[in-house]
């Protein structure tokens, strides 16, 4: 899973809602067409925590607020399915709550507890995933060493 933070500037809805930092679920394939160019640090970057998301998001819009302080900035995330569809604001404290209980929900490394890529190896005997080629080779060796011991 994937999350890109972005900021946009919507057309077609009210002048109050059309500038926001988008959190998009699956990617930069899967944000918003009303992207700006990219300014500040964090932008224009693919997440795989959404806890880092939201901070970037956060950082970004503050940023952003103190540059223009004549617009309405907001933060939201989403999953456009890869259409065009404009996210709500949402505050800050739902965004880090959001993103914590996301976090949780993600498939994990049972070996060192990182989130699971979308390409991953799994032990098929034991049906244990790992996030990377080391995580497997670590529990195929404590695997062996356990076998001997017996």
């Amino acid at each position: 899973m994937k999350w890109y933070v972005s900021r946009q500037c919507y057309w077609g809805v009210e002048e109050d809602e059309a500038n926001m930092v988008e959190i998009a679920q699956g990617g930069l394939d899967y944000a918003n067409p009303d992207m700006l160019v990219t300014k500040y640090s964090g932008e224009g970057e693919e997440y795989t925590d959404p806890r880092e998301a939201v901070k970037a998001a956060i950082e970004i819009a503050d940023q952003w607020r103190k540059d223009a302080p004549e617009l309405t900035i907001g933060i939201g995330h989403g999953c456009t399915g890869g259409m065009t569809m404009p996210f709500e604001s949402d505050e800050s404290e739902d965004l880090i709550k959001w993103a914590n209980e996301t976090w949780e929900k993600l498939p994990k490394c049972d070996r060192c507890g990182e989130v699971l890529p979308e390409e991953h190896f799994i032990n098929y005997d034991t049906d244990e995933k790992f996030c990377r080629e080391y995580c497997a080779e670590q529990s195929y060796i404590a695997e062996e060493e356990e076998f001997e011991d017996a």
